[in-house]
């Protein structure tokens, strides 16, 4: 079985049961979308066989896949839409970096449906048990895919992904990414909890679905805005299109 079938397959037996305001992923989306909803995977043609797992590759992470209302419209048309911001935001910036789709794997913090509301705190984040299982069901993903950079989708990725390693400890109370560009953006060699001899470089990124209001306020190094955002995603790749040259 496709390691993305696996995982999707195994999921609701690794993080039920799901808490109140979050309903489990009826069934995965075939094309292109974010992980429960689908596969995780670049899959334009919405086809199977599906494309490989990208091992040594990218990890985008965002903090939930959506509304219940929002998958079913996803899962009706095969996909989820490229206009719609996060991924109209996210592809451009992903093809100014350089980097190919196909070697991304698209997924969340958090699994499950929201049962109402599109935005703000996700409703299982409340639950210590429930973020517990999300935590060991993404340490499970990381050791499969064993991506070389993983890019983080707004705040709550970043502070979710940062429980799970000691190299990411200071991101863990931050409050907004100001914080976090004082603290850091860019960690490179992190390890990750129970997930042995992986090591990758850490980007935290602006949400995509908020970059145009929110880009504007990153720093890093000498450089502003997506300036910076860009820069920092070419710091994380270098090291892994040098190997490839």
């Amino acid at each position: 079985m496709h390691e993305a079938e696996q995982l999707w397959s195994d999921l609701s037996a690794a993080v039920e049961p799901y808490p109140a305001g979050v309903l489990p992923v009826p069934e995965p989306i075939i094309g292109t979308a974010f992980f429960p909803g689908g596969f995780g995977l670049w899959n334009p043609a919405a086809t199977k066989p599906l494309p490989p797992m990208p091992r040594a590759g990218v990890m985008v992470l965002g903090q939930d896949f959506h509304s219940e209302e929002g998958y079913r419209e996803s899962l009706e048309q095969g996909f989820e839409s490229p206009t719609q911001p996060t991924w109209f935001w996210l592809a451009r910036l992903l093809g100014e970096a350089g980097i190919d789709p196909a070697r991304c794997y698209f997924t969340n913090a958090y699994m499950g449906l929201r049962a109402e509301g599109k935005t703000g705190r996700f409703p299982g984040a409340s639950s210590p048990a429930f973020v517990e299982r999300c935590r060991k069901f993404l340490g499970r993903q990381l050791a499969i895919q064993r991506p070389r950079a993983i890019l983080t989708l707004g705040l709550p990725a970043a502070r979710f992904l940062a429980s799970l390693s000691s190299a990411l400890t200071d991101w863990t109370k931050a409050l907004g990414m100001r914080q976090i560009d004082v603290a850091g953006p860019v960690r490179q060699g992190a390890r990750f909890h129970g997930v042995p001899d992986l090591e990758a470089t850490v980007v935290a990124l602006t949400h995509p679905s908020l970059r145009p209001a929110n880009v504007r306020r990153r720093r890093w190094e000498n450089l502003a805005g997506h300036d910076a955002e860009l820069a920092m995603i070419r710091k994380a790749m270098f090291p892994i299109q040098g190997q490839e040259a």
